[in-house]
């Protein structure tokens, strides 16, 4: 049966059930005891919004009342709205998780205030549906398990733009997106990894924070990229932008969306200027019929994130129900149960479809739930993220949004990597030929120089990667006299930490922070110091300095933040720059400082100062990240509000400690497949030797 008969038939069957409601004679609904849940709508209301989602619960309520119409007793949902873009939310979340009769809350629209919301809510015990589309959040709070996050993460939508252009025949590609929120930092993060993934060339991230754009999108009309990505914060935002394409007299690249350019406040507050845009938006199965049924219903377009809501809210009476007939289950493993089942496709998201589950359950069965926005089914490990989500690719025609077409991802091949966000198995390595031997001087000592550049509770994981870095050399038989420490040292005593005196790299790990010699504080000393201390020149500011030669291996291992070109010193985003790095290794070299040298540089766009370092024998840079990519956190302690690692310095540290006589070339094979979200990259390998027969060794047991 083709597509368009399918909604139709649904349409029709729909209009059948709502004209007949609680009137059909031959189903009558009848007076009966009423479980009442208390449900807390935390979303935006101005621009027309609040009508929208008070729609979706009365279509709700409306099919509530058919889906109990067979059963002794029924669930009703009493609805709490409060407006998401008005409201001081950290005071609406304290609030709402000291309450005892809030049984769940849905919420959360836009990113950044769902992290609000989640902060409080999912340490809370709470259950929290979001609508919120941010891989940070699902990263951050999945381990609560009371996250349900109702799309797929902005990795995905990514992902699905991506390939359009792809699709559309383009072979280039720049991005447009705020840095500085959770929304946009998603797009940042992913776009340049998948963009290389599907064989893109970037033609630049133009990134932006706080509320200017236009900088931005002067930057990416000048690209020369054959398509924009723009993912905005907010629909202002939009407005901009296209002033800024429509102004330029040079033909500009085209422009595609993120799902920020589909709603109905979009069209309201743009007017003309929304005319033509055209993205990507999370919605509705087109075979569920659920948009066209709500135009039926309401003459009106539905806005982002309706069939969503109406899913999150349809789960919650389910839960409810399932809860009454088995009292002793909690609201979670509830919900778990529920889209856990998989005996019989009841239908969609309807009343009779309804009543068909509602039915079943009571019967004792499992069925396999499906809602207006597909099938519903989670990671079957940690329940955070639905699998799988339809997006259409819209566009705005005479002031109303058509759909060109349906996308979606294989939602199974994310089972695994959903708590995480981390979607992607990476297929494209570096090729090492096996090349000549060199020859090297006997090795007689090892040096290490480990900087941790960042300072700051928020930066936690830059000094726990570090100190778990020197306390493995320690292990390996390092003293104090062979390795350069370099430390802010403001975490172990931090007001922000409430087991003083500790650092660790993972939830009950082992306390990193002891028998610590730290030789600079990092405010004591800048970039410039540091290429001193790598070169070997003592000044007065750095009397201790790799002082090796011909005999001696260097291991040199940096974790803080990096910007494109360089990498940060503490507040300064220009404190090692690649000609800065690049001159410090070349007097390393002339003064015959090492044998070998071996470093790891745990930033984001690390690849972008290695990639000036080359040609220097003996040298080899490890990087987390390729020039245009971020690197990733990982491991986020709730309790504690920070992430305690990184995902390229945990693969390593792992490796590092059960297998250190491994080789140069499977040590990167490793990094590679482990540290998904970046491309992992080797430089100057082709100076190094055999990457197959160099072992990691001769570094880590001096």
């Amino acid at each position: 049966m083709k597509q368009s008969v399918k909604i139709l038939l649904v349409t029709l069957l729909a209009l059948v059930i709502w004209s007949c409601g609680s009137d059909n004679s031959s189903d009558p609904i009848v007076e009966k005891p009423v479980v009442e849940k208390t449900v807390v709508v935390v979303l935006p209301m101005g621009n027309g919004l609040d009508t929208h989602w008070k729609r979706i619960f009365n279509l709700l309520d409306h099919n509530m009342d058919r889906a109990f119409s067979s059963q002794d007793r029924m669930v009703k949902l009493k609805i709490e709205y409060h407006a998401e873009d008005s409201e001081n939310l950290e005071q609406l979340s304290e609030s709402l998780a000291e309450r005892e009769d809030v049984y769940a809350v849905i919420g959360g629209l836009y990113s950044d205030n769902a992290k609000t919301l989640a902060t409080s809510l999912c340490r809370s015990d709470i259950t929290f549906f979001t609508l919120a589309t941010t891989e940070e959040l699902v990263r951050a709070f999945a381990s609560t398990g009371n996250l349900w996050a109702m799309t797929e993460t902005d990795v995905t939508q990514s992902e699905v733009l991506l390939s359009k252009v792809v699709n559309y025949g383009g072979k280039s590609v720049a991005l447009i997106a705020n840095e500085s929120d959770s929304y946009g930092k998603t797009f940042v993060d992913w776009f340049a990894f998948q963009a290389h993934e599907l064989g893109l060339t970037v033609k630049g991230l133009n990134l932006y924070s706080g509320s200017d754009i236009s900088e931005a999108a002067v930057g990416a009309a000048a690209s020369g990229a054959d398509y924009v990505i723009c993912a905005p914060s907010h629909v202002d935002d939009i407005a901009t932008v296209v002033d800024v394409f429509n102004s330029t007299s040079n033909p500009t690249p085209r422009l595609l969306f993120s799902d920020m350019g589909y709603g109905s406040d979009v069209i309201r507050l743009l007017g003309q200027k929304a005319e033509g845009i055209e993205g990507v938006c999370f919605g509705a199965d087109p075979e569920s019929g659920f948009e066209v049924s709500y135009k039926t219903f309401f003459g009106d377009d539905p806005t982002v994130g309706s069939a969503q809501l109406y899913d999150a809210g349809m789960l919650i009476a389910y839960a409810a129900w399932y809860q009454e007939l088995h009292p002793d289950i909690t609201l979670r493993n509830s919900l778990r149960k529920i889209v856990d089942g998989h005996d019989f496709n009841m239908g969609s998201w309807m009343g009779e479809d309804m009543r068909n589950v509602v039915n079943a359950l009571g019967n004792g069965g499992e069925p396999y739930v499906r809602g207006a926005s597909g099938w519903l089914n989670f990671d079957s490990k940690i329940y955070t993220n639905v699998l799988s989500t339809i997006y259409y690719n819209y566009k705005v025609y005479d002031g109303h949004y058509i759909i060109l077409d349906y996308n979606t991802a294989d939602g199974g091949n994310r089972t695994d990597a959903t708590l995480a966000g981390w979607n992607w198995k990476a297929t494209q390595m570096q090729d090492f030929t096996t090349g000549s031997s060199i020859s090297y001087a006997p090795l007689k000592g090892n040096q290490a120089l480990l900087v941790a550049a960042s300072s700051g509770w928020a930066n936690y994981r830059h000094q726990a990667d570090v100190l778990a870095m020197y306390q493995l050399l320690k292990e390996h038989g390092y003293t104090d006299d062979n390795i350069i420490l370099i430390l802010a040292d403001d975490i172990a005593g931090n007001s922000s930490n409430p087991y003083q005196g500790e650092i660790r790299v993972a939830p009950g790990g082992e306390n990193l922070y002891h028998d610590v010699e730290i030789d600079y504080m990092l405010k004591d000393i800048n970039g410039e110091d540091f290429c001193n201390i790598l070169s070997g020149n003592v000044t007065t500011s750095t009397p201790i300095v790799l002082s090796g030669d011909e005999h001696t291996n260097i291991f040199l291992f940096w974790s803080g933040h990096g910007t494109p070109g360089a990498l940060c010193w503490d507040q300064s985003a220009m404190g090692v720059t690649g000609p800065q790095m690049q001159a410090a290794l070349s007097r390393l070299y002339e003064r015959n400082g090492y044998r070998k040298l071996a470093m790891f540089v745990e930033t984001c766009y690390s690849g972008s100062v290695f990639q000036q370092c080359i040609g220097f024998p003996g040298m080899i840079f490890y990087t987390a990240a390729n020039p245009n990519e971020s690197s990733k956190a990982d491991v986020f302690n709730t309790e504690l509000g920070i992430w305690m690692s990184n995902r390229f310095t945990s693969t390593l540290l792992e490796n590092l400690t059960s297998k250190s006589v491994i080789s140069m070339r499977d040590l990167y094979n490793r990094l590679f497949i482990n540290t998904v979200g970046s491309h992992v990259m080797v430089y100057n390998a082709e100076n190094y030797g055999n990457l197959y027969n160099s072992s990691m060794d001769e570094f880590i047991n001096p």
